[in-house]
């Protein structure tokens, strides 16, 4: 798919001859070259591709992450590729492949196409087009959505998983076989201020918590009248979410589903639990 070595060599050899103003804009990620197939198994492997799945594959290049995905779990999935000579490519290949009915190459910037459909997308692009994409993945994509990134992280954004290999076909291309997979689940949206409610078993009170959401950054509090305490252990995984609390001297884990704007889970505490609620006010104070 995409190489740096190679984008830079291309660069040079651009400005060089006096073309680079008009053959290079600022949404071509680069060169194409080829993923390798150990790469695409393990890209596919590390996403957990299911027959369910929409597989979005953002700079798809010949479309063979795609049309693997087609072929070998019946997933259904969309190619995005700015170069029309490759989409004419990954077309031919689907229907050689005889997935054409599940697969679609679509001829455009990966910075425009809408992607909100995708269960799963994949990833090989320079470093900096990949950090332009970290805002719109994490606001369009649906909780729960898998990212599978090939050799650049999403900076800030913290991986869930990583995966590291020695692929031999890569040296020719970046000098180094060093191959790293960089995996993410989109999590729910839970930044903003909420109306809590623990059950009954543990006061069945009515507090505010207040949680702070960025790509390297989660934090939280609850607070009543009297007093305001840090969640301890919040973390959300695609829709869930899960958080303890100190409560009459007890603590307390929370664990439960995110739902647009209202939370619902269980709470517990040794043979003590019940269910609590919460649902969204608005944005945390001075955001």
């Amino acid at each position: 798919m995409r190489s740096s070595v190679w984008f830079g060599a291309l660069a040079l050899a651009l400005v060089a001859s006096g073309k680079a103003a008009a053959d290079l804009t600022e949404n071509v990620a680069g060169p194409y070259v080829p993923t390798p197939s150990v790469i695409v198994d393990a890209m596919l492997k590390l996403a957990d591709i299911r027959a369910d799945d929409v597989v979005y594959d953002l700079g798809s290049g010949d479309g063979r992450l795609v049309i693997t995905s087609a072929r070998r779990f019946g997933a259904r999935g969309v190619g995005v590729e700015l170069q029309r000579r490759l989409v004419e490519t990954a077309r031919d290949n689907a229907k050689k492949a005889g997935v054409e009915d599940r697969v679609r190459f679509v001829e455009g910037d990966l910075f425009e196409t809408d992607i909100r459909d995708a269960s799963v997308v994949m990833l090989y692009l320079l470093p900096q087009f990949v950090m332009r994409l970290v805002p719109r993945l994490r606001a369009e994509l649906r909780p729960g959505t898998r990212i599978v990134s090939h050799d650049y992280p999403l900076v800030p954004w913290r991986p869930d998983r990583q995966v590291e290999m020695d692929v031999e076909e890569k040296e020719w291309i970046v000098g180094t076989p060093w191959t790293k997979l960089y995996y993410y689940v989109v999590p729910a949206r839970v930044q903003g201020t909420w109306e809590f409610t623990l059950p009954a078993v543990f006061g069945g009170t009515l507090l505010t918590l207040a949680i702070a959401q960025q790509p390297d950054l989660l934090s939280g509090t609850v607070r009543d009248a009297a007093a305001e305490q840090p969640l301890r252990g919040l973390r959300v995984e695609g829709e869930l979410i899960r958080f303890e609390l100190l409560r009459a001297g007890r603590q307390v884990l929370l664990e439960g589903t995110v739902a647009d704007k209202t939370m619902a889970g269980e709470a517990r505490s040794g043979e003590a639990r019940g269910a609590w609620t919460a649902r969204y006010l608005g944005p945390l104070e001075g955001r």
